[in-house]
């Protein structure tokens, strides 16, 4: 079995621990998997087959990465081990100029100020944040976590180490060549299913392309994903934020939004997603990032600003 390992400079100060812990939102996760020390993931190689990626924290600026595979370690698969790392963990994000806004919000500044170096973790690609938000609509997050594993386990290639097995991402050409029946003993609804395949499917023949998509403003690149059967705003925004990192973009129609801006900005359980708005304009264009922040707050049991 083949082993490397590198260690990755984190530009700035960074929260490995409380970035990634996101990956814990169901219990069921088979992709992104954080058991609280090291997060590991399945990558491709493009020369062929998979390997493990394993990653823990070295420290406040630098992260340790380490790659398993049946085989011997080559330069290539270091080079998209790297990549990938990079962008799950947002390391091309600067931090400053949110930093500058928030120590003008008495409600921001404390929370930012005790998780200095938290960032807002990403999925692998566009197809992974479009399928896992579709999973998750109208369904608590435990049971969306629960039906996607269920896809990953029948459709995602398997990756053998020590034993274990570990599973990659199906790929959008596989999940365009299922059916709709075949997602019934998933538990999955016929019209979930349908947009399921349908995302696939765009994706796949390149009429959905992410690096098209990611030159679109954040405005247009969500009226062309809502253009999708079964792709609200909600899903759309999620996407865009999970999947190429528009911190600009905050899915205010989501509950636990909803939520926790309620709690932090209005003292209130719950607000309606016009008064979400209202913050997201105040925090512009960092409003993800705003909310990531607010989210650890919730998490730790931090009380809001007096």
């Amino acid at each position: 079995m083949g082993e490397k390992r590198v260690v990755l400079p984190i530009r700035g100060p960074f929260l490995f621990h409380e970035s990634v812990v996101r990956f814990q939102n169901s219990p069921d996760e088979l992709i992104n998997c954080y058991d609280g020390e090291a997060f590991r993931r399945v990558v491709h190689n493009a020369a062929g087959g998979h390997f493990l990626l394993e990653a823990r924290s070295g420290g406040k600026s630098q992260v340790e990465m380490r790659l398993l595979a049946p085989g011997k370690i080559n330069g290539d698969m270091v080079e998209a081990g790297e990549r990938t790392l990079r962008h799950i963990l947002a390391a091309d994000l600067n931090l400053a100029p949110f930093y500058r806004m928030a120590r003008e919000d008495a409600r921001l500044a404390p929370i930012v100020k005790a998780f200095r170096g938290l960032k807002p973790v990403r999925y692998g690609t566009l197809f992974e944040a479009l399928l896992t938000a579709i999973t998750t609509q109208q369904v608590n997050l435990t049971f969306g976590g629960r039906i996607r594993a269920r896809v990953v386990k029948r459709w995602g290639e398997r990756l053998s180490l020590n034993g274990k097995i570990h599973y990659a991402f199906p790929s959008p050409g596989r999940i365009a060549r299922t059916r709709v029946s075949s997602y019934r003993n998933l538990q999955f609804s016929e019209r979930k299913a349908e947009y399921v395949i349908g995302a696939a499917q765009e994706v796949a023949s390149g009429a959905l392309d992410e690096a098209a998509l990611a030159a679109l403003s954040s405005e247009a690149a969500i009226e062309r994903l809502v253009q999708l059967r079964g792709i609200g705003r909600w899903t759309a925004e999620q996407a865009l934020l999970r999947a190429l990192g528009r911190v600009d973009v905050l899915p205010a129609g989501d509950l636990g939004v909803q939520k926790v801006v309620g709690r932090y900005c209005y003292g209130e359980d719950k607000v309606s997603e016009a008064k979400v708005r209202i913050w997201e304009k105040k925090w512009a264009p960092w409003g993800s990032l705003a909310m990531t922040y607010l989210f650890a707050a919730w998490r730790k049991g931090i009380a809001p600003s007096r």
